[in-house]
C-alpha cells in the first residue's frame, strides 16, 4: 500500500475514535443532568433541602447530613423509587444528642410577692405542664398567677425535678425571685427572722432532689423607718438625729459629719428613704452648716429646711442657700431661713407669690408663677402640655419656698379650668382667682366653677366670661370633646379604673367607672380619643410596652361593649417610656402605672406635631383637698 493511503486510512481511524468519544461524551453528560435535574425536582416536592445528588454516569449518589434518622431514611427512600440499585447512598443523621444540644435549653423565672406569681421563661410541654397544672390547684383561689414563658419541645434531664423543687421552695417563702434551669435553682428571698433563714435553709436542703444544685440568698429586713430623718443642730450636737439606708451609708454620713462641722453622728439603719441619693442631701446640707459656722439643718423625707446662726450676712445667706438649692438631688425642696435682718436693711420686696396662665386664640399657652421645686415644676409643664397641646406651652415658672397650702392643687384646677375656653387668662394669688376669656361652651362659668370647687371658696373667685356660638352647630345632646375631657376628669378623680396584678384583666370594682365614662364620650363622638397604657420602669421595657398595650385594648374592649358610638376610639402602649413621676419611690410608680384617654386634635399648620389633651385614669391622685360648695354661675 502506498504511503499517502496509509497516512489517509490513519487519519480516518483516528476522527473516527474521537468522534465516537465526544458523542458518548454528550450522551453521559444529558443522561446525568436529567438524572440530577429529576432528583432535584423530587427534594423540592418532598420539601428536602438539606441533601444533594450528584450524578457519575449511571449512577447517582445520594450525600448530605439529615436533621434526623427519620429524615434521612425518607431521603434515601424517596431517591431508591426513581434510581434503583444505581443509587449510592452517603448520607447521615445528626445523633440524638447532637439535636438535643442545638436546642435552647428551658429557664424560668419566678416572682413571687404574697399571693401573687409572676413566670418568666421558657417551659416544656409533657411532664412539665401537669407540675404546673397541680402546683396552681394547690394554691387555692387567692393566689394569683401571671405565666408569660414561652412553649418549647425540649425537656432536658433533670428539668422536671429542679422545676417542681422551685416552685415549692417559692411556695414557702413570702418575697422571693428564683431561677430555675435544668439541675439548678438559685433563690434569693426575704427572710422575716434569723430563725426563719435558719429554719428555711435547713428544710431547703432536705427537699433538694438528687442532682439539682441549690444556691440560697436570704436577707433579714430592715425596720422600717418613717419618716425618714435627719436633723442637728450644731450648738447641741448631742440632740442630733439621722437614719441611713446601710451601714456603709451611716459610716460615710458619719466621717462627713466630722470632716465638716466636727461632730459625731450616728444613724439608725433602715428602710424608708425617699431617694436613693439621700446621704448626697445631707452631705449638701452639712456643707451649708460648714459655710454658715453653724445653724440647724432638718431633713424629714424631702423636706429640708435649714436655719442660719445669728452673725450671718444676708449676701452670705443667700449664695450658701443658693448652692445648696442647685445640689440638692431631684425631689428634694428647700426651706431656709434667716437671721433677722435690720429694718435699715430690709428695702427690697418680695416677688410676690401668684400664678399665671395665658392662652392665645390660636392655642399656645405661657404659664408664669411660683412652683415649690424642680419636680413640682416638670409635673405642671406635663399636666400643662396635656391640655393645651405637647410643644404649645411656654415655661416662666419659678421656683419658690413657703408656698400656701394647696397650692398645686389650684394650679392644676385652674389650667384644668382655662383650657375649656377658646382663649383668656388666669391669675391666681394666695387668696384670691380671676379668670377672663371667650367660651363656645354653654353654661361655661357653671363648668368652671365646678372645677373650681375643689381648690378655691366661691368669694375668692371672679369669672369674667363671653360666649361665642361654636361654627359647627350639633344636637342639643353633644358636648364640646374639651367638656367631655373636663366631666371625665372629674369623675375619675373620685374613681379609678384597677387591673388584676402583672394583668390586662379590669377588676371588676371598676367596670361601674367604665359604664360611666361611656356615658359621657357617647356625647361627643366626633371626638378622636386615643387610649394610652402607662407602666413603670421595673421589669423588661419590652415586657412593660407590652403590657401597656393590653391594658389600653381592654380598656377600649370594654367601653365598646357599653355600647360607645365613639368611632374614632384607638389603643396604645407607651409602656414605661413617659413617667409623670419619679420611679426611685413606690409612690412615684404607682402614678407612673396608669391609663390616659387622649383627646387629640388637628394641630394648626404652623405646628408640625399634633395637640392633643389628656385625661389621667389610672393611679393619679390630686392631693386631697376640701371641696366648697360650688357658687352660682356668672351669666
Amino acid at each position: 500500500m502506498r504511503p499517502i493511503a496509509m497516512i489517509f486510512a490513519a487519519a480516518v481511524l483516528v476522527f473516527g475514535v474521537a468522534a465516537g468519544w465526544l458523542i458518548a461524551a454528550k450522551t453521559i453528560s444529558w443522561i446525568e443532568a436529567g438524572q440530577q435535574a429529576e432528583m432535584e425536582q423530587a427534594f423540592y416536592a418532598g420539601g428536602i433541602d438539606w441533601a444533594r445528588a450528584e450524578a457519575d454516569g449511571f449512577l447517582m449518589v445520594l450525600s448530605g447530613t439529615a436533621p434526623t434518622a427519620a429524615d434521612q431514611a425518607r431521603a434515601v427512600k424517596i431517591s431508591r423509587l426513581i434510581f434503583g440499585d444505581n443509587l449510592i447512598d452517603k448520607t447521615a443523621s445528626q445523633s440524638a444528642e447532637a439535636v438535643l444540644a442545638a436546642q435552647e435549653p428551658p429557664f424560668v423565672e419566678i416572682l413571687k410577692n404574697g399571693d401573687s406569681f409572676s413566670l418568666i421563661g421558657r417551659l416544656p410541654q409533657g411532664e412539665t405542664t401537669g407540675i404546673l397544672a397541680r402546683f396552681v390547684e394547690s394554691l387555692g383561689a387567692a393566689a394569683s398567677i401571671s405565666d408569660v414563658t414561652e412553649a418549647i419541645d425540649h425537656e432536658p434531664q433533670n428539668w422536671p425535678e429542679s422545676f417542681e423543687f422551685g416552685l415549692r421552695l417559692a411556695s414557702l417563702t413570702g418575697q422571693s425571685i428564683l431561677n430555675i434551669t435544668p439541675g439548678a435553682v438559685s433563690l434569693e428571698a426575704v427572710a422575716d427572722s434569723t430563725n426563719w433563714q435558719q429554719g428555711f435553709e435547713e428544710m431547703a436542703e432536705k427537699l433538694r432532689p438528687e442532682g439539682v444544685e441549690l444556691s440560697v440568698r436570704l436577707s433579714t429586713p430592715r425596720p422600717v423607718i418613717s419618716p425618714y430623718v435627719f436633723s442637728i443642730d450644731v450648738a447641741d450636737a448631742s440632740a442630733a438625729i439621722c437614719s441611713a439606708q446601710d451601714e456603709v451609708e451611716a459610716g460615710r454620713i458619719y466621717d462627713k459629719a466630722v470632716e465638716m462641722i466636727g461632730v459625731s453622728v450616728k444613724c439608725s439603719v433602715g428602710i424608708g428613704a425617699p431617694s436613693r441619693y439621700w446621704r448626697e442631701a445631707i452631705e449638701a446640707g452639712l456643707e451649708a452648716l460648714a459655710g454658715f459656722g453653724g445653724g440647724q439643718l432638718m431633713i424629714s423625707d424631702a423636706d429640708v429646711s435649714l436655719a442660719a446662726p445669728v452673725g450671718v450676712s444676708p449676701q452670705d445667706f443667700e449664695l450658701i442657700t443658693q448652692r445648696l438649692r442647685l445640689a440638692l438631688p431631684d425631689g428634694f425642696s428647700l426651706k431656709a431661713t434667716s437671721p433677722p435682718v435690720p429694718p435699715s436693711l430690709a428695702t427690697e420686696e418680695a416677688r410676690p407669690v401668684e400664678f399665671i396662665v395665658t392662652l392665645a386664640a390660636d392655642g399656645t399657652a405661657v404659664i408664669e408663677g411660683s412652683v415649690k421645686d424642680k419636680l413640682t415644676r416638670e409635673v405642671v409643664m406635663r399636666f400643662s402640655e396635656a391640655k393645651f397641646g405637647y410643644g404649645r406651652v411656654e415655661d416662666q415658672l419659678w421656683l419658690e419656698d413657703g408656698l400656701p397650702d394647696g397650692w398645686q392643687v389650684r394650679v392644676f384646677s385652674m389650667i384644668e379650668a382655662l383650657a375649656l375656653l377658646n382663649d383668656g387668662r388666669a391669675a391666681m394669688s394666695p387668696d384670691s382667682l380671676e379668670i377672663t376669656g371667650v367660651a363656645s361652651i354653654e353654661n361655661a362659668a357653671a363648668e368652671l366653677s365646678k372645677l373650681l370647687a375643689t381648690g378655691y371658696r366661691p368669694e375668692e373667685t371672679t369669672l369674667d366670661l363671653s360666649y361665642v356660638a361654636p361654627e359647627d352647630g350639633e344636637n342639643s345632646h353633644s358636648l364640646d370633646p374639651r367638656l367631655c375631657v373636663s366631666r371625665v376628669t372629674k369623675l375619675l378623680s373620685e374613681n379609678s379604673i384597677v387591673f388584676a396584678p402583672s394583668s390586662a384583666t379590669i377588676s371588676d370594682p371598676s367596670l361601674p367607672t367604665i359604664a360611666a365614662i361611656a356615658d359621657i364620650l357617647n356625647r361627643c363622638q366626633s371626638a378622636n380619643i386615643e387610649v394610652g397604657g402607662h407602666t413603670d420602669s421595673q421589669g423588661r421595657e419590652e415586657m412593660n410596652r407590652a403590657l401597656s398595650q393590653s391594658r389600653a385594648e381592654a380598656v377600649v374592649d370594654e367601653l365598646l361593649q357599653q355600647n360607645l358610638l365613639l368611632a374614632n376610639l384607638s389603643a396604645k402602649g407607651y409602656g414605661e417610656s413617659e413617667p409623670v413621676a419619679s420611679n426611685e419611690t413606690e409612690e412615684g410608680r404607682a402614678q407612673n402605672r396608669r391609663i390616659e384617654f387622649k383627646l387629640l386634635r388637628e394641630a394648626p399648620e404652623a405646628a408640625a406635631p399634633a395637640a392633643h389633651q389628656r385625661i389621667v385614669i389610672e393611679n393619679f391622685r390630686r392631693p386631697a383637698f376640701r371641696a366648697r360648695p360650688n357658687p352660682e354661675p356668672n351669666q
